[in-house]
């Protein structure tokens, strides 16, 4: 694709923010950011002096490019592995290229992984970070959203005196722990045939060596954790659990896939969507699942690398969005081109653009179908 013209600009997220937006041939990207973010991950930041990213950038202007040229050119640009020069401008141009560049979209649609009851870094009092529904007998898109809403009003109804409001990813906050939110939540879930999951999101609760999960007062040794989540897997019928144990800890994560194979365990701060990190993961037998959040790695094209290298190891790729959103919809386009099974996004607030992308989406499509690899 030839680049006829490109812009950067500072916006804001959902959070209020700064990011960048980038616009290439008068089409836009825009960069989100995370709270709980894990420390192997792409930098995420304005730079000071954006004027002068945006004139390096320019020297793209009147080049013919390739998604993977353009991208290359980002990283020749920034010299750093972890994009610290550019920061969020990568993954803003990146998204604008591939924007402008047009998408092959399949038919296969994934399955929304909504996140409806919030706590640890995103706002909340559980420890636990999310509380998920996964609608896995849904027969179209537009009903697994229905689906995962109707749960999500329900919570907000039956349990009006425990909810505390809405989170930074518009997920309900309670007043209960971990465990009794848990049980509430599975009484909704079950009357819309609907299976659970948790981003534990342990890296945020874990220190000198033990998980502390303060909203129910527990420090846990890593074997204590162990049995505490698989106690949760056994109890709740979890079908999905991302980032049960610290980042860089393979094995545990390992331990807990031999004992779980049946359900998906994921990694998201273990891997951050980076390639020789999942190629650790494999190594160790760790997770048999990943979390895709292309701005972790940078580019377009290194977050597709990885999902390839996921695919050819019999891994799920669970594409998804950030704390600190926008309402970009690239990762929705993503997730037909890659034919991710899942997509993992909020219900409520600006990340709806995600949701409602796709329902649009499955609207234009003759024979659409939902993904149910699971």
């Amino acid at each position: 694709m030839k680049i006829e013209d490109l812009q950067l600009r500072e916006i804001i997220d959902s959070r209020t923010k700064p990011t960048v937006e980038a616009e290439i041939n008068n089409v836009l990207g825009k960069a989100p950011s995370g709270a709980s973010t894990g420390r192997h991950e792409a930098e995420a930041f304005v730079p000071e002096h954006l004027d002068l990213k945006e004139e390096q950038l320019k020297e793209l202007v009147d080049r013919d490019l390739t998604q993977e040229e353009f991208d290359h050119k980002l990283r020749e640009i920034d010299g750093e592995e972890k994009f610290a020069e550019l920061g969020s401008v990568a993954i803003a141009s990146s998204f604008a290229f591939k924007n402008a560049e047009g998408f092959q979209h399949s038919d296969r649609f994934p399955l929304p992984l909504s996140n409806v009851i919030g706590g640890g870094e995103h706002g909340g009092n559980t420890a636990i970070q999310e509380f998920l529904v996964l609608p896995v007998n849904a027969e179209t898109f537009p009903e697994a959203v229905e689906t995962n809403t109707k749960i999500y009003q329900e919570l907000k109804e039956r349990y009006s005196q425990k909810i505390l409001g809405m989170n930074d990813e518009g997920a309900l906050i309670t007043s209960m722990d971990d465990e009794q939110t848990l049980k509430a939540l599975k009484k909704v879930a079950d009357k819309y045939d609907a299976r659970l999951g948790l981003d534990v999101a342990a890296s945020e609760m874990y220190e000198n060596g033990k998980y502390n999960l303060s909203s129910m007062r527990q420090k846990f040794e890593p074997d204590q954790h162990m049995k505490f989540l698989q106690k949760l897997i056994d109890e709740f019928d979890l079908v999905y659990v991302e980032d049960p144990f610290h980042e860089d800890d393979f094995h545990y994560h390992a331990k807990l896939t031999s004992k779980n194979p049946e359900i998906l365990i994921c990694g998201d701060d273990l891997f951050v969507t980076q390639k020789e990190r999942l190629q650790e993961g494999l190594d160790n037998r760790a997770c048999n699942s990943l979390i895709v959040k292309p701005n972790q790695v940078g580019t377009v094209t290194d977050a597709r690398e990885t999902v390839e290298l996921a695919k050819e190891n019999g891994y799920t790729p669970v594409i998804s969005h950030r704390s600190g959103e926008t309402t970009d919809h690239t990762i929705s386009d993503l997730a037909l081109e890659w034919e991710c099974p899942i997509i993992k996004a909020g219900l409520a607030d600006i990340r709806i653009a995600k949701l409602n992308r796709l329902i649009t989406l499955w609207d234009r499509k003759e024979e659409p179908e939902i993904n149910q690899e699971l």
